[in-house]
């Protein structure tokens, strides 16, 4: 069973990480010329996401293209479409757990006082 990955992936290519006026963000007292001369060649967190929702989705639709491929009888290889289940399944159980670690950390950023 494939879940409907390819909205999550388009609302992640709209998520961009704010830029400064002027100037890079820097991270961990990083001058921030420094910073744009070894920006991230990917684009940054939001285009990390998205090529990590992108991966995922491959795999779920080679997962389930290799179980159909069994169940109707176009492959006898069952180990190859055991671990392509396998890791359709953990793939999925990590960006679950992905998800659940930014939602804590989301709310207890909003629950900090300041």
């Amino acid at each position: 069973m494939t879940l409907p990955i390819s909205a999550i992936s388009k609302a992640a290519e709209q998520i961009a990480a704010p830029k400064a006026q002027g100037a890079e963000w820097s991270v961990g007292g990083e001058p921030a010329a420094r910073g744009a001369a070894q920006s991230d060649p990917t684009g940054g967190f939001g285009s990390m996401l998205t090529n990590a929702i992108g991966d995922l989705e491959k795999t779920q639709n080679a997962a389930a293209a290799q179980s159909q491929a069994l169940a109707t009888g176009q492959t006898n290889d069952l180990s190859s479409v055991i671990t392509a289940v396998q890791e359709a399944q953990l793939s999925m159980q990590f960006a679950s757990q992905v998800r659940n670690k930014a939602v804590e950390a989301y709310t207890e950023i909003f629950h900090t006082q300041i």
